[in-house]
């Protein structure tokens, strides 16, 4: 005689089956190494916040020098494991330099490595059953070799009129190629903020559905709300990451120079980050009131931004600004010159200002100063409140936006049937 089992006599017996999930993300480089950027935190995050029912494969580059390349290493970061493949050895201070040509570039070196490396990284792929992650489009060609979907971020290095280092102008013609490829191969295609996703909606018509926009987000477990320093006799001002071009260093660094003016010399500037502020003629100005912090981690980011007064950005172009949203995170206002998406979260009095731009340097340089002025006597007088300027940002977590990336993995994969069981008991 036989009998009908539970579904918990089932389970018990034969254990419950759960769709499991392979990614692969490709980046030159280095977790554990000391380069900082919107795209750096992108991965560090990304390992950080994958599911549980994920595994994470990452092809990438070994800064430190102690990984024998194409092979495979098991690694713990921040308490989560990973696979490593390095497949070149490029130091951070090699990524610090500014490549002459392409050859010597970080990505045209990673590029290489990666044919060299072709076979192994095809193999491991392929048993893995992964679905690719992509940071940048020059590298969209393996995929499509291996004939695997891929999620592909465009984190803004194409937009018109951006201001590039004289290598990436010169050779813009390889990034607008690996941009129309990518999206002609890719399964979604994302987009930092929308109004590049507009453009692209515009410019590929035919790939429209596949466009969408990712937020960034900021890792509110480590950036976190701090009392405002009410002693405002000297005023810090605090800027993190790198000194690109389009960032505007001599906007900013003038405006330092004439806040100083205007509040006597009581004024401190804190950089942290890599670059070399002295290619800059306007930093001779404010050299003596500038501490320089290096690098830090995400945790020593949000010390060092919660001893600061306020946060300041005159980039061009942004996608949205990690800084920014670290910045407000941790409970401090951001002045900073007009960019559309900034206005989703800096509200005038309340967690900063945005400054109109001008066709004078002078100009927004001094009205940038005024609203730095503003914003002291606001600390000054307890009108601005920490947890306030924090919850800005609500929206922007790696629960709202960084999860959605794992949704997109995990329907390419079902829809593909590229998903392994496992069993739960």
């Amino acid at each position: 005689m036989t009998s009908t089992l539970t579904l918990a006599q089932r389970a018990r017996n034969t254990g419950h089956a759960r769709s499991h999930y392979q990614i692969c993300l490709i980046h030159p480089f280095d977790p554990r190494g000391e380069k900082v950027g919107g795209l750096e935190t992108y991965i560090r995050d990304f390992i950080t916040f994958h599911p549980t029912d994920t595994d994470l494969l990452f092809i990438g580059v070994d800064s430190v020098g102690d990984l024998s390349l194409g092979e495979v290493h098991k690694l713990t970061f921040r308490g989560r494991n990973f696979d490593f493949l390095p497949i070149l050895h490029y130091s951070d201070h090699q990524a610090r330099e500014a490549a002459r040509s392409i050859r010597t570039s970080l990505t045209g070196q990673f590029f290489m490595a990666l044919l060299r490396h072709f076979g192994t990284i095809s193999k491991l792929i392929r048993a893995r059953r992964c679905s690719i992650d992509l940071r940048r489009v020059e590298f969209s060609w393996l995929p499509a070799v291996l004939r695997l979907p891929f999620v592909q971020m465009l984190h803004g290095e194409g937009a018109p009129k951006l201001q590039m280092d004289s290598l990436l102008r010169k050779y813009s013609f390889v990034h607008n190629a690996g941009e129309r490829f990518a999206m002609a191969t890719s399964a979604k295609f994302l987009c930092v903020n929308p109004y590049i996703t507009e453009r692209l909606q515009k410019t590929y018509p035919r790939q429209k559905e596949k466009i969408d926009t990712l937020w960034t987000w900021v890792n509110t477990d480590i950036f976190k709300p701090q009392p405002l320093p009410r002693d405002t006799t000297t005023f810090r001002i605090v800027f993190a990451g790198r000194l690109d071009e389009f960032k505007d260093p001599p906007l900013m660094f003038r405006t330092i120079a004439r806040l100083q003016q205007l509040m006597q010399g009581k004024v401190e500037f804190h950089y942290i980050g890599t670059s070399d502020p002295h290619r800059f003629t306007e930093f001779g100005e404010i050299e003596d009131i500038t501490i320089r912090h290096g690098f830090k981690d995400a945790a020593g980011m949000a010390s060092t931004l919660a001893q600061a007064h306020a946060g300041i950005l005159t980039s061009e172009f942004e996608g949205m600004p990690r800084f920014v949203l670290e910045t407000l995170a941790v409970g401090r206002p951001v002045v900073a010159m007009h960019l559309p998406q900034l206005e989703a979260v800096i509200r005038g009095g309340e967690s900063g200002y945005l400054v109109p731009r001008s066709e004078s340097g002078t100009d927004m340089a001094h009205r940038l100063a005024q609203r730095f002025i503003e914003v002291r006597d606001l600390i000054a007088k307890d009108d601005m409140d920490s947890s306030r300027i924090a919850a800005s940002i609500r929206t922007f977590t790696p629960g709202t936006q960084l999860a959605r990336v794992f949704r997109y993995h995990q329907e390419i994969q079902n829809m593909r049937g590229m998903t392994t069981n496992s069993q739960i008991y």
